[in-house]
């Protein structure tokens, strides 16, 4: 097995205590969330040390599913551990702009992981993992679009 490594960034502008609401607060969640995949608590909506989750990849049914732990919970960082069709680290941080001359916050998403299932981490290069970089990056879009909507509700 390969290890692989995915990692998108984006700037926006709004400050931390906004974009920790809309990293965190359902509501805001769902607007940015990727509709290629279901992410859903086993608990409640809730990111301490501790917290599970589930995710499924939507479209192939209950298939390709990993079971995420919040690992680490720290202001600006949620990072999970997940098993399951893959493995590995999934680490949202967001910490401010100190470069900028207005409120900004950069956000980056970084998973590092390996394909569990035999024969699927040598098709994932050239098949999920391209689908995987694209919407990742559409998703990073949908995400500075809610942190700069001050309209939404928090």
């Amino acid at each position: 097995m390969s290890m692989h490594l995915q990692e998108e960034f984006v700037i926006v502008n709004t400050p931390m205590q906004r974009v920790e609401a809309v990293m965190t607060e359902r509501n805001l969640m769902e607007l940015w969330m990727s509709p290629a995949v279901r992410f859903e608590p086993l608990d409640d909506w809730r990111f301490a040390t501790g917290d599970r989750w589930r995710m499924t990849l939507t479209g192939v049914g209950d298939l390709l599913h990993a079971d995420y732990v919040v690992h680490d919970r720290q202001p600006g960082l949620v990072l999970w551990a997940f098993n399951g069709f893959w493995e590995g680290f999934d680490a949202w941080r967001w910490l401010p702009d100190s470069d900028a001359p207005a409120a900004q916050t950069i956000i980056q998403n970084r998973i590092e992981y390996e394909i569990r299932i035999p024969g699927l981490d040598l098709l994932w290069p050239v098949t999920v993992g391209p689908l995987m970089g694209w919407d990742a990056r559409v998703q990073m879009q949908r995400l500075k679009r809610v942190c700069e909507d001050e309209t939404s509700s928090e």
